[in-house]
């Protein structure tokens, strides 16, 4: 079973890991994400228009939203967030801009560490 988990653990460790190009990813998120927030529309059923300068950032959230799934063989989350299951991507993108809006001057330069500390605020696990 652990080789399963390697790559997973293995690419959450690069992205939190990140070297001096992390000072600038959490920002370029924000913004990404900002554009969203700002300009996306509903377009049809399920559907949604993405400015450009979002795509980034729901690329990103994306990924964090599959990773947040992941569990160890204790059933535990491993970025400890436990969203419900309605919970949309559009939710993960505002959740992240008003955590990262609040927490200026405390949120880590990181956008993986950011986004994975705002998300599971919001949606805790309770001990899960």
């Amino acid at each position: 079973m652990r080789p399963k988990f390697a790559f997973p653990l293995a690419a959450i460790a690069c992205l939190v890991g990140a070297g001096p190009a992390a000072t600038q990813m959490a920002n370029e998120l924000l913004q990404s994400c900002e554009a969203i927030t700002n300009t996306a529309r509903t377009a049809q059923a399920n559907t949604m228009d993405i400015p450009r300068a979002g795509v980034p950032c729901w690329y990103y959230m994306s990924a964090i939203q599959n990773a947040s799934v992941l569990v160890d063989n204790g059933g535990n989350r491993l970025l400890g967030i436990c969203a419900p299951p309605d919970a949309t991507l559009m939710d993960h993108v505002r959740i992240f801009v008003q955590y990262a809006h609040r927490n200026q001057k405390d949120a880590p330069d990181n956008a993986a560490a950011l986004a994975v500390i705002a998300l599971s605020q919001a949606y805790p696990c309770n001990g899960n």
